[in-house]
Parts: C-alpha cells; sequence; structure tokens
C-alpha cells in the first residue's frame, strides 16, 4: 500500500523543501538533517515516478508508418463501478470512440441488462456478471475465437483469455483481469489474509503464449512499470504508460488522490497509436481508451 501515495508524497516533499529554504531564517543542525530527509523522500520516489513520464524512453514504441488499417484495432476498458446507475454516460463514449472492443468491469445483472444494446454493433462477446463488484464482460467488433473464463484465485473473480481474429486474419490473445486488492473490503470477495497472486498466475500463462498478447484491466495497483515483478515475467509485458505519462485512472472523485490503476500490457509485436484517458462516467475509475498496431 506504501506505493500508492508516491505521486502524493513527491510533491508534498517536494513543496516542503522549497517552502522551508525560502522561509527558514536561521540554520541549525536540525534544519540541514530536515532538507537531507526531504531530499532522500524526493529521490526515492522519483526513482519509482521517473518511469510514467517523458524523461524515459517508452517501452511500447510509437507506430510511425502505418500502411493500413487491418493491422490495427482499438480498445476502450472501464470500471463502471457496481453501484453507479448511470448508464448513458459510457454508452456514450462507446458511441463517440467506437472501439473495437469493450471491456467493462464491476458488472452485476443490471449493468448486464444495459449494456446488453452494445449487441447489435458488438456481435461477438463474453458476459459473466456478478453481484460481488468483479463481474466482467467484453464486446468485440473482431470474431472471438475462443474465450476462457478464468477464476484465478478466487471463484467470485473472472478473468477472461480471448483468442481475437483481426482483420488481416491473424491472432491476438487477450487477457481481460480485475485482481482483488490485497486487504478485504466490504461487498466484496472474502480475500482477508490471502496473499493476491492472480497476476503471477497470469504470468505463468503469458511465457506459453501462442499469440502476440495484450494484458488489461483494473489490476487494482500501481505498478511503476514493475511489470516483471507482479507478473513475473521477465522482459514480456511492456507497459504502454512508461515514457509518455501517468493518465491516472482512479479516484475520478477525487483531484488530489488519483493513481493509475487502470493498465493497459502488450508483447513486443505491438506498437502504439493513441492513448487516453477518457472523461468522467459516473464512476469512481476514468475509462482507458488505447489504439494499438500489430
Amino acid at each position: 500500500m506504501l506505493d500508492f501515495p508516491r505521486i502524493q508524497l513527491f510533491i508534498l516533499s517536494l513543496l516542503t523543501l522549497l517552502l522551508f529554504i525560502s522561509l527558514n531564517k536561521k540554520w541549525h543542525l536540525h534544519s540541514y538533517l530536515l532538507i537531507v530527509g526531504l531530499s532522500i523522500g524526493i529521490i526515492i520516489n522519483s526513482t519509482f515516478l521517473i518511469n510514467y513520464t517523458t524523461l524515459v524512453s517508452v517501452e511500447v514504441p510509437t507506430v510511425k508508418d502505418l500502411k493500413g488499417s487491418e493491422d490495427q484495432f482499438s480498445l476502450l476498458l472501464s470500471n463502471v463501478k457496481m453501484f453507479n446507475r448511470q448508464e448513458q454516460p459510457i454508452l456514450e463514449l462507446i458511441n463517440l470512440k467506437k472501439p473495437d472492443l469493450i471491456l467493462v468491469m464491476e458488472v452485476d445483472k443490471w449493468w448486464d441488462e444495459k449494456l446488453k444494446v452494445l449487441s447489435k454493433e458488438y456481435p461477438f462477446s463474453q458476459r459473466t456478471p456478478n453481484q460481488v463488484a468483479y463481474g466482467m464482460v467484453l464486446y468485440s467488433k473482431l470474431p472471438l475465437k475462443e474465450v476462457e473464463v478464468d477464476y484465478l484465485t478466487n471463484e467470485k473473480v473472472p478473468s477472461f483469455k480471448s483468442t481475437i481474429v483481426l482483420a488481416n486474419g491473424k491472432n491476438i490473445t487477450f487477457h481481460s483481469i480485475h485482481p482483488v486488492p490485497p486487504t478485504h473490503f466490504k461487498n466484496l470477495p472474502d480475500n482477508k489474509g490471502q496473499e493476491e497472486n492472480a497476476l503471477k498466475k497470469l504470468g505463468k500463462k503469458i511465457k506459453d503464449r501462442e499469440f502476440p498478447t495484450i494484458v488489461a484491466g483494473d489490476l487494482n495497483d500501481v505498478i511503476w512499470s514493475y511489470t516483471d515483478d507482479l507478473t513475473e515475467t521477465e522482459n514480456i509485458l511492456f507497459d504502454v504508460r512508461v515514457g509518455r505519462g501517468f493518465y491516472n485512472s482512479y479516484n475520478a472523485n477525487s483531484l488530489l488522490m488519483r493513481w493509475p490503476l487502470d493498465h493497459i500490457l502488450v508483447t513486443k509485436e505491438f506498437r502504439l497509436k493513441k492513448l487516453e484517458r477518457l472523461p468522467k462516467i459516473g464512476s469512481d475509475h476514468f475509462p482507458m481508451y488505447v489504439e494499438l498496431v500489430l
């Protein structure tokens, strides 16, 4: 949990350091110790955060020469928050962006019914709603050749492994996942005292991948580009945010307490065309939109 406030701690430490230097009139030993302590905190947090700035190179190259549209596709992912009862904002965003793939999380029966209107334009789908905030649905314009519903660590927490056929006939694997946080929350599966290792289990599947692979979803964690540590995959998955920005997707209801929790990770075969954080939809998460090229 200490990883979460690194942005806030960095800003607070930097502001405190600048204010202290500008306002302090008498310099004593404790003054220098405070400056050293604040400087160490700034340096430690910046080593994590720098990966989400343009000061480092991108992990997923930006597409430069786009020859045709058959190699590219778009994905919109959104944690709608199960108790949110405003379906129009997300439906309007989908109509505006017209993504090829739509991944929606925290889908209960109510949300499942409201999202069925997508079936006309998105004929391929996997729908696994539940009432404990971990229901998930996937809608696709592209053929879903195969979909496996996995329960990696908890029988109430589904994840999908989908084989998707692009317009050029090539197959890609899409893992959609929404792991349980490492603590117990009301209305969520009882995972108190359990180690959350869904991403590690997923990592084993990715090591044996057959096709170019994408992992996307609300990971309930700030990874600060340390993907290998969470998934135990070494130089296989790459974060589209690295070198581009934070794109903080949570908490949409708080300007100060925001972190990047909704992630898109890809293997080396992909290039990035566009990455966007979309407007609020009534949820505590902002939707994310990405355009990728194989």
